[in-house]
């Protein structure tokens, strides 16, 4: 950065810690006065003026060294070597403005227009440096505090505190620089020590020590207490087994307040040193599948054959993390025992019909048809007619096959379709993975003398196609 303040021209010059110790050589630039050699000495410290002397006039060069908290301080008393600044407290030659922190020569004041170095009164008209009062006759701008450290202007709050300016010092020696670099080093290694005694997590990873609980108990009062817990989350997990979507709504959110509650039972004691992290776990795991059961205690099952959600409940992942934390418990003393509330999870099934098996078959009244082709995943095909809400045809078609139901009886007809999973045939239902949809359209079957109605439905979009459908509600959809 370079300027022009009064006759002279003033640049700053960056420099390194090693340069500032063992002195340098620096060519500038300025607008003012063109390229100019500045001549650092050894020991220059950081935020120093030294003069160089161009051809077109002087340029006062401010020295900035990078990292000046790494420059030591002269000891008391040691004498300043030729061509380093003065101590503090020394005039600047005359005709140039003082260093900052260092007196003006007699009669001296700042540049007309410029405020005033730290520590001296601006000129008429201009706002003193922060920290220092304003001339007499300018109060502070209204609206805003005063400076930090001096009282505000009626009704207007005062600034903060004045802060205290960092101090610096001079730099001498290439070997005290590099002292220093080692004391800093020194004093990080020492701030990581503390650091690292200061935070010492317990075994459960919580930053709690074991004191917080008490000391860990013994282990035939501990296996006591997973017994008592499991006992009691399995009298209200066995009522969720249950098709009853009413039942279940009661169930499942007194089962979610008992595993809630044998959780903090758990998290209340101190469990022997090699349960310690299995049982946080388990205790976690059952508060977070506390917290899905109530959730999921209004879904109605989108699969009614499933015979409610239960199943589903000892496959999920939570039943899996809280079998994982038996066994840890287990492995970590035979006599810690939990999750006989929890039954094995059941294997899961792809059971499925022939293609064309007839659920319902028709009367053979009739002399319609109804040609089906089937896209991906196996399907129901349901009459049911407009008059009524049973079906009087339901056939199994597997997924992309094709079948031509016959026999259909005259009539107007809605078409339902089922899509799924695990085809139970008692329960005549797919048991996952449901989906169930109605045709828009109805359809009509007529027999004359010469001639019946013959309908093709695709079950995959196809192009130019003329027919859409509408979900169904499952608990809605028409069976036998």
């Amino acid at each position: 950065m370079t300027g022009d303040a009064g006759g002279y021209a003033q640049t700053t010059i960056e420099i390194e810690p090693v340069e500032a110790a063992a002195g340098v050589t620096k060519t500038v630039w300025t607008p003012q006065y063109g390229q100019v050699t500045v001549q650092i000495p050894p020991g220059a410290v950081d935020g120093v003026v030294i003069w160089a002397q161009s051809q077109a006039g002087p340029v006062a060069a401010t020295i900035r060294v990078r990292n000046p908290e790494q420059q030591w301080v002269a000891p008391p008393g040691s004498p300043v070597p030729a061509g380093y600044p003065a101590q503090p407290g020394s005039p600047a030659p005359d005709g140039y403005p003082a260093q900052p922190g260092y007196p003006a020569p007699a009669g001296d004041a700042a540049q007309a227009g410029y405020p005033a170095q730290p520590g001296y009164p601006a000129q008429p008209g201009y706002p003193a440096q922060p920290g220092y009062p304003a001339q007499p006759g300018y109060p502070a701008q209204p609206g805003y505090p005063a400076q930090p450290g001096y009282p505000a202007q009626p009704g207007y709050p005062a600034g903060p505190p004045a802060a205290k300016p960092a101090r610096k010092g001079l730099l001498i020696g290439v070997g005290s620089a590099v002292a220093l670099v080692l004391i800093a080093g020194c004093c990080i290694g020492a701030r990581l020590i503390t650091t690292g005694d200061d935070k010492k997590a317990s075994p459960s990873g919580d930053t709690s020590t074991a004191a917080t609980k008490g000391a860990p108990i013994a282990a035939a009062e501990y296996s006591a207490l997973l017994v008592a817990a499991d006992t009691a989350i399995k009298t209200d997990f066995s009522k969720l087994n249950t098709a009853s979507t009413a039942t279940l709504q009661t169930a499942a959110p007194a089962a979610a307040e008992t595993m809630r509650t044998q959780a903090e039972k758990l998290l209340a004691v101190t469990p022997p040193e090699s349960a310690q992290t299995a049982n946080s776990d388990l205790a976690d795991e059952l508060k977070a599948w506390a917290d899905s059961l109530e959730e999921a205690a209004g879904v109605k099952s989108s699969c009614p054959a499933a015979g409610g959600p239960y199943p589903q409940l000892l496959r999920s992942q939570f039943a899996s993390d809280i079998r994982v934390a038996s066994q840890d418990l287990a492995a970590a003393d035979p006599t810690f025992k939990f999750g006989t509330f929890l039954p094995a999870a059941p294997k899961e099934q792809n059971r499925r019909l022939a293609n064309g098996t007839y659920l319902k078959k028709p009367s053979n009244r009739g002399l319609g048809h109804l040609e089906i082709q089937n896209g991906a995943g196996d399907t129901t095909i349901s009459l049911v007619p407009t008059s009524g809400k049973k079906p009087t045809l339901t056939v199994y078609v597997r997924s992309k096959g094709k079948f031509t139901a016959t026999g259909v009886a005259d009539g107007t007809y809605w078409v339902y379709s089922a899509v799924g999973e695990d085809f139970d045939k008692a329960k005549k239902g797919f048991t996952r993975d449901c989906g169930y949809t109605k045709f828009d359209d109805k359809f009509k079957f007529t027999t004359t003398s010469t001639a019946s109605t013959i309908w093709k439905i695709t079950l995959t979009p196809v192009a130019g196609g003329n027919a859409s459908t509408s979900d169904v509600d499952p608990n809605a959809f028409p069976t036998d």
